[in-house]
């Protein structure tokens, strides 16, 4: 962590998953429902918590307070999720 404080993978991997749960349990008391933060739809499902800056890229920085920080944490439909992380293969073969 930022602090030195070194923290198991296991226990970074239990704060991301309550991260997670608390986020989408935000919105839903929020707006009574959940829905992709991007492109603001409910029918692209399912709907997943992403990171802004990755799990991984935040220990490897020293950052590990980062994965479960909930600023740090969008929830966005799968076809959003794709395409944010390169992974929507409707447009890998235009590259």
């Amino acid at each position: 962590m930022s602090n030195g404080e070194r923290v198991k993978k296991s226990i970074i991997d239990r704060r991301v998953r309550q991260a997670k749960r608390v986020k989408l349990e935000n919105q839903l008391e929020t707006w009574g429902y959940n829905f992709c933060e991007d492109c603001f739809r409910n029918d692209d499902l399912p709907l997943d918590c992403s990171h802004n800056i990755s799990v991984d890229q935040c220990q490897k920085m020293g950052r590990a307070e980062l994965a479960w920080d909930l600023d740090n944490i969008v929830i966005r439909g799968r076809k959003c999720h794709q395409k944010k992380d390169n992974m929507d293969l409707r447009f890998n073969n235009l590259k």
